[in-house]
C-alpha cells in the first residue's frame, strides 16, 4: 500500500478517503524538521500552509504526487517538483463561495463602519443623558455612506473575482472594474464587469479594491507605495489572496498617514504575522486569521478535492486538478528509484 505523508490534519472526510487507498504517516513536530525525518519512503504528500521545498523532495526519492489542500500553491517549490518529474494536484473552486462572501462581508463591514459602531455601543461611548444615539454616533464620526453605485476594483478576475463581482453588483449594483491581463474583455462582462489594462487606471476610480491574484514573484508587491499613491483617500483595501501582493510597510504608512480609509487584511507577509504588527492595532482595520475559507463546506470540499487527487495519480490515473500537467507522461513511477 501507498504510503501518503499528511502534513496537517485535514476534514475527516479527506482524511477517511485517503485512508481507503493508501497508509497514512504525519510528522513530528509539523514542520521542515519533522517532515524530512519521515519523507524518505513515502509515494505521496498532502500539505495545507507548511513550505515544501527542494531540500525536503530531494530527500524524497518515492515521492509520486504532492497534493496541496487549497487554491494556492505559492508554498509548494512547483519549478524543483517539476524538474523532479513529480506531479502537483490542488483544489481550484473548492473555497470560491466561502472567500467571495468574506470579501463582500468586508466591503459592507468597512463601507458602513459596523465594526466601530460596536466597539463604540461595547464601550459605552456612545450612551449618553444629553444626547440620542444617532447624535452620538456623528460625533464619534460614524457617519458613512451607501454602498449603492460605488466603485469595486477587482484584481484577479478568476473564480473568486468574478463570483465576487457579481455579488457585488447584485446586491448594491456597484460598478466593478476588472484587472486582469490573462481574462478578455468579453469575458468579464459576462460578470458585469468593465476591463481595465492597466491598474494605474482603475485605482484612481476606485471605492473599494479586493485582490483575488495567486501569489509569486509576478504579484509581489503589486500594492506598493506607487499604487497606493493613486488611490482616493476614501477607498478602502481588500487582501483575501496572499500576504505578498501587498507591501506592507508602505499600506501601514498609508493608513496611518491617512491616504487610504482602510483595510481588510486576511492573509499577511510573513504568516503568521508578528504580534507588534500595527496592522493588528488600527481601529480603520480588520484583521482576520486567514480564514475566509474556514467553512464547513469549503474544508470538506478540499480535504476531500486533494486526497482524491493523491490518490488517483497514485493509482496511475491523471488527477482532474494538476498544477504541473507537462508531467504527466513523465512522471514517477513505482520503483523507479
Amino acid at each position: 500500500m501507498s504510503r501518503v505523508l499528511l502534513v496537517e490534519h485535514i476534514h475527516p472526510a479527506g482524511e477517511a478517503l485517503l485512508e481507503s487507498g493508501a497508509q497514512i504517516v504525519q510528522p513530528q513536530p509539523q514542520n521542515a524538521m519533522g517532515i524530512l525525518e519521515i519523507i524518505g519512503p513515502c509515494d505521496g504528500l498532502v500539505v495545507r500552509n507548511t513550505k515544501i521545498t527542494r531540500q525536503i523532495l530531494e530527500a524524497a526519492p518515492r515521492l509520486r504526487v504532492i497534493g496541496r489542500h487549497g487554491v494556492g500553491y505559492d508554498t509548494i517549490d512547483v519549478a524543483a517538483a517539476t524538474e523532479m518529474n513529480i506531479p502537483v494536484v490542488y483544489t481550484p473552486a473548492a473555497n470560491t463561495e466561502s472567500v467571495a462572501e468574506i470579501a463582500l462581508g468586508f466591503i459592507i463591514c468597512l463601507g458602513r463602519k459596523l465594526v466601530q459602531a460596536h466597539a463604540a455601543m461595547q464601550s459605552g461611548q456612545l450612551i449618553s443623558d444629553t444626547f440620542t444615539l444617532s447624535v452620538m454616533s456623528q460625533k464619534r464620526g460614524l457617519a458613512n455612506a451607501d454602498l449603492r453605485g460605488k466603485t469595486l476594483g477587482v484584481i484577479g478576475v478568476g473564480r473568486i473575482g468574478s463570483l465576487l463581482s457579481r455579488k457585488a453588483i447584485a446586491a448594491f449594483q456597484l460598478r466593478v472594474l476588472g484587472y486582469d491581463p490573462y481574462v478578455d474583455a468579453s469575458t468579464l462582462a459576462g460578470h458585469g464587469a468593465q476591463k481595465v489594462d492597466k491598474l494605474e487606471e482603475m485605482l484612481p476610480q476606485c471605492d473599494f479594491v479586493t485582490l483575488h491574484c495567486p501569489g509569486g514573484a509576478e504579484t509581489r508587491h503589486m500594492i506598493n507605495e506607487k499604487t497606493l499613491s493613486l488611490m482616493k483617500p476614501t477607498v478602502f483595501v481588500l487582501n483575501t489572496a496572499r500576504g505578498t501582493v501587498i507591501d506592507e510597510g508602505a499600506l501601514i504608512k498609508a493608513l496611518q498617514a491617512g491616504k487610504i480609509a482602510g483595510a481588510a487584511i486576511d492573509v499577511y507577509d510573513p504568516e503568521p504575522p508578528k504580534p507588534d504588527n500595527p496592522l493588528l492595532r488600527m481601529e480603520n482595520v480588520i484583521v482576520t486569521p486567514h480564514y475566509c475559507a474556514m467553512t464547513e463546506e469549503s474544508l470538506y470540499n478540499m480535504a476531500t478535492m486533494v486526497a482524491k487527487g493523491v490518490l488517483d495519480a497514485l493509482r496511475g490515473k491523471r488527477p482532474e486538478y494538476l498544477v504541473n500537467p507537462e508531467v504527466w507522461e513523465n512522471r514517477r513511477l513505482p520503483g523507479t528509484i
